[in-house]
């Protein structure tokens, strides 16, 4: 399944701010960061499993909602892993957002079904730039 972008969908977020993370606070008294949360646009919570950018097992899972996520604690890309986590096609968008400065994938696996997963990635995904 190819990287999926809905920015041709009905501007439904363009008041709103982008998606911004939100660590859970449960969390914040350990050492090494497994879990977070993203605020999406909308408002709307969304929880996700914490991996290094070149952890493979980030792209292991199957109808998950995968996020690029930067130094800066950006969202700098987001796909749908799709049912079958086609390897070929996660390895080349693994590849592209390290080359594009990500350092962690952030994995949310809560979205129970394809309409969940596409609500999530408009939700979560960032704007794309109208001047570039």
């Amino acid at each position: 399944m190819a990287a999926l972008a809905y920015r041709d969908t009905p501007d439904l977020f363009d008041e709103a701010p982008a998606a911004r993370e939100m660590p859970l606070r449960s969390t914040a008294a350990l050492s090494e960061r497994r879990f977070t949360a993203w605020r999406g646009r909308s408002g709307r919570r969304y929880v996700a499993s914490v991996f290094a950018v070149d952890d493979t097992h980030a792209l292991g899972f199957t109808d998950a909602v995968l996020l690029a996520v930067s130094s800066d604690r950006r969202v700098i890309a987001a796909r749908d892993s799709g049912p079958f986590g086609i390897e070929a096609a996660l390895g080349r968008w693994q590849r592209s957002i390290m080359a594009a400065g990500a350092c962690e994938i952030h994995v949310h696996l809560l979205a129970e079904d394809g309409m969940s997963r596409r609500a999530a990635l408009l939700d979560l995904m960032p704007e794309a730039n109208p001047e570039g």
